[in-house]
């Protein structure tokens, strides 16, 4: 009867011993029966424990709520502010040049002398001719200071004293022509020494020494540039024309704007050749009154700057310039999207710190970061870093940015000394 029992036992027994890896034995020894029925029982509870599920450590950063300024880019070309010609007035010789080409000059300075000795003999001479017109006229002012009171006491003839004021007319007359024609000969006489009209960088010398320049020759000799201020040229389309005048709120801004030449108003940014942001702001000065019909653009001028001459004539640079504003815009880093075939998505932890992928619409990217125009709300928490590690619906800690590192490091280290103590353990 007990055998029967341990056999009843032990029969209902073994699937829940091999289930649990623990039967071993066909036989049970009789005095292990009461061990084996509470061993039974205790079997039939021991189900594996389920498997904790360990949140995935993620930097979020919360949807933020801003004015964005809206900017336009644009390629511009630098170009001096004032690029003047210096041609040779009189004709002449080239007797020396007196500037380094490229250097910096100043307004007055002496650039070029021309052979003067043709224009001395003329100025001599007609020096010579007014001295001689004013001993004339001294003449004829004694003739008439002597014959007036002769005049006036019958003595003299009303002929003489005609013809004695006449003649102090004409040595007047002739005293004037004289002193002109030596003002004439004394300013091309000064033409022979070709001065720098502004102050700027000289250009390249188009003639030599002993060069005959004038309207016999070379008239071109070079050219001074003006690049502080310089200026930056640039073309917006119409479309970037139309937001910059709505920025234009009054009527009187925009008649204000009209009146200075600028239908387009605003400060530009530009950058210098090695793409670094350039330190002095540009602001505009001159906007086209029409719009290129083969390109759809108009052409923008500001002026900038330029007191160290880090910019030069001629230079390729970007520029930017202020459009509109967008208010009350949810604002996300750039960092944090995603895209794929159905668009961009963000990953968003949810208040129970599950993840949520959200598709959203993008409404003006720049550097201040990605404007959302539908699909998040201020105050909601995007992933930015650690998307990797987690999928829509899966449990997530949120950290910031210092503490997602701190624990990175921390894991990091654990990992290493395990490592390293697997590795002594070989040895």
């Amino acid at each position: 009867m007990l055998e029967a029992a341990m056999s009843f036992v032990v029969t209902a027994l073994k699937p829940v011993f091999a289930r649990n890896g623990c039967f071993n034995h066909s036989t049970v020894p009789l005095f292990v029966l009461p061990l084996l029925i509470v061993s039974g029982f205790l079997l039939l509870g021991c189900e594996p424990e389920p498997v904790a599920i360990t949140p995935k450590l993620v930097v979020v950063e919360e949807v933020e709520q801003a004015t964005v300024p809206v900017y336009g880019n644009y390629v511009g070309i630098t170009k001096a502010s004032l690029d003047v010609e210096v041609r040779a007035r009189v004709d002449g010789f080239v007797e020396e040049r007196l500037f380094t080409e490229g250097s910096a000059v100043n307004a007055g300075d002496i650039l070029y002398k021309i052979d003067n000795k043709p224009y001395n003999a003329v100025v001599n001479r007609l020096k010579a001719n007014v001295e001689s017109q004013q001993a004339i006229l001294e003449k004829a002012q004694r003739d008439v200071k002597r014959l007036k009171p002769l005049y006036e006491q019958d003595a003299a003839s009303q002929l003489d004293y005609d013809n004695a004021l006449s003649a102090l007319a004409q040595a007047k007359s002739a005293l004037a022509a004289g002193h002109a024609e030596l003002e004439e000969a004394l300013l091309e006489l000064s033409y022979t020494e070709i001065k720098a009209p502004i102050a700027g960088l000289v250009s390249r010398s188009e003639v030599d020494i002993g060069a005959l320049v004038g309207s016999q020759g070379q008239s071109l000799l070079t050219r001074v540039k003006q690049v502080n201020p310089i200026y930056v040229n640039f073309n917006m389309s119409a479309l970037d024309y139309l937001n910059a005048r709505r920025r234009m709120t009054s009527y009187n801004q925009q008649q204000e704007a009209e009146t200075e030449g600028k239908a387009v108003e605003g400060f530009v940014r530009i950058t210098l050749p090695d793409n670094s942001e350039y330190r002095y702001l540009g602001n505009v000065s001159f906007t086209d009154p029409q719009v290129n019909s083969s390109t759809g653009t108009f052409e923008v001028r500001a002026v900038l700057p330029n007191p160290d001459k880090e910019l030069l004539p001629g230079q390729y640079t970007n520029v930017r310039i202020k459009l509109s504003e967008i208010d009350n815009a949810i604002v996300i880093p750039q960092r944090s999207t995603q895209v794929d075939q159905g668009g961009v998505y963000v990953m968003v932890v949810m208040p129970d710190n599950k993840v949520e992928r959200r598709f959203i619409v993008i409404e003006h990217q720049g550097p201040e970061g990605v404007v959302v125009k539908s699909g998040l709300n201020a105050g909601e928490r995007v992933i930015v870093e650690g998307m990797h590690r987690v999928r829509h619906g899966q449990l997530a800690e949120p950290l910031d940015a210092k503490e997602y590192q701190k624990r990175l490091d921390e894991q990091e280290k654990k990992e290493a000394l395990e490592q390293q103590s697997k590795e002594q353990e070989r040895n």
